[in-house]
C-alpha cells in the first residue's frame, strides 16, 4: 500500500475539510456585492418627444407621442400623446433644487408624475413612489431621488382613491312583467385632500430648513439616513420616507410650531440654490438632536452660518425672518 494512500486512510477528514473549505469560497464568491446584479429600477420605453407651449401660470410641456414607463414591478405608466404637463406636482418651492422639474434626468420621471398626480388614476402612494422609480432609472443619484420622493410626498399633491362595488342592473319587459339581471361594477371615487400651505411664510421657513436636513443627512450618509429626529437617525428605505413624510404632513398642517417643536427634530438653514451645491454635514458626522442649538435671537447668527438648530415653544416668530427667498431663486416658471 503506498504512503499516500495510508495517510489518506489514517485521516479521512483532511480530504473532507478541503473539500468543505473549498465549497465555502465558492459561496462567498456568489455572494460577493462585486458579483451582485445592479438593481432593477424599470425602463423607459419610448423617448420623450414634445414641445413647451405658453401658459398661465407656466409654460406647458405638450407630448408629441405616447410615452411609457414600465416600474420595476411590472407595472405599466402611460401617458398619451396629446397631454400637457407643467410640472406643478412639485411643489414649485423645491424647483430650485433640481433646476426645475423639466431639467436634466429629472424630466422623464417629472411627465409621468405629473399625468398621474392630475389624472388620479392610481393611489398617492404608488404615483410618489413611482416618482422615485423614475428618476433612478434615468439615472439620478439614490441620494438626490430619495430626497425629491420625500418632498412630493411630503408636500405635493395629495388624493384618495375609495373603490364602490355596485349592481349595474338591467332590465327588460317581458309581456305584464320587467325582468332584470345584474352585474357587480367597480366604481371609483377620488377624492383631493388639502396639501402643505407653503404661501405660508413660516411654514415654508420651516420646510426649507426641514428639507435642509434631509438633504444634507441623505448626502453624508449615501442614501441611507434620511433624517435627525429628537430620538435619534431615521432611516431612508422607501417605505421610512412615507411614513416620515405623513408625520410631516401632520405637522405642517396645524401650524403650531410650538407645541410641535420636537416633532421637527433638526433643522438647518438652507442656504443653496440646487441639490449639487449640497453639502455633507462637517466631518461627515450626522448631527444630534441634544447637540442642536435652540433658535433665538441669541443664536440667529450661528444658524445662519450653518449650525444646525431646534425649536422650543418660542422660536415660531422668528422662522420667517431666517429665510431669503432670493438666494433660493425660487422660480416661477421654465427658462427657455
Amino acid at each position: 500500500m503506498s504512503p499516500d494512500v495510508q495517510r489518506y486512510l489514517q485521516h479521512p477528514w483532511e480530504k473532507a475539510m478541503r473539500i468543505l473549505a473549498f465549497l465555502l469560497v465558492l459561496v462567498g464568491l456568489s455572494a460577493s456585492p462585486a458579483m451582485a446584479a445592479p438593481e432593477f429600477f424599470g425602463e423607459f420605453r419610448d423617448p420623450l418627444e414634445g414641445r413647451f407651449v405658453d401658459a398661465q401660470p407656466r409654460p406647458m410641456f405638450k407630448l408629441a407621442a405616447q410615452f411609457r414607463f414600465v416600474d420595476p414591478n411590472g407595472l405599466l405608466w402611460i401617458v398619451p400623446p396629446g397631454k400637457e404637463v407643467d410640472g406643478a406636482s412639485i411643489p414649485q418651492a423645491f424647483w430650485s433644487f433640481i433646476g426645475g422639474p423639466f431639467e436634466g434626468a429629472y424630466i422623464k420621471a417629472s411627465v409621468i408624475h405629473d399625468h398621474y398626480c392630475n389624472e388620479k388614476s392610481r393611489t398617492e402612494h404608488d404615483t410618489h413612489r413611482n416618482f422615485y422609480y423614475g428618476m433612478r432609472a434615468n439615472g439620478v443619484e439614490e441620494w438626490k431621488a430619495k430626497f425629491m420622493y420625500w418632498a412630493v410626498a411630503t408636500f405635493g399633491p395629495k388624493w384618495k382613491l375609495d373603490k364602490r362595488v355596485a349592481q349595474n342592473l338591467k332590465c327588460n319587459p317581458m309581456g305584464d312583467k320587467i325582468f332584470c339581471s345584474g352585474l357587480p361594477e367597480v366604481k371609483l371615487t377620488i377624492s383631493s385632500l388639502p396639501t402643505i400651505d407653503l404661501n405660508d411664510p413660516d411654514t415654508l421657513a420651516l420646510a426649507l430648513s426641514k428639507a435642509s436636513t434631509v438633504a444634507r443627512s441623505l448626502k453624508t450618509s449615501n442614501g441611507k439616513v434620511l433624517d435627525i429626529s429628537a430620538s435619534g437617525q431615521v432611516g431612508a428605505s422607501l417605505d421610512d420616507i412615507a411614513k416620515n413624510a405623513d408625520q410631516y404632513r401632520s405637522v405642517f398642517s396645524t401650524k403650531d410650531y410650538g407645541k410641535s417643536a420636537a416633532k421637527l427634530g433638526v433643522l438647518s438653514q438652507w442656504n443653496v440654490s440646487g441639490l449639487d451645491q449640497v453639502k455633507a454635514w462637517d466631518n461627515s458626522e450626522m448631527p444630534r438632536y441634544n447637540a442642536a442649538v435652540v433658535l433665538t435671537p441669541d443664536t440667529v447668527k450661528k444658524v445662519q452660518s450653518g449650525k444646525y438648530f431646534k425649536l422650543d415653544a418660542n422660536s415660531g416668530a422668528l422662522l420667517g425672518d431666517q429665510l431669503d427667498l432670493k438666494s433660493l431663486e425660487i422660480k416661477s416658471g421654465h427658462s427657455r
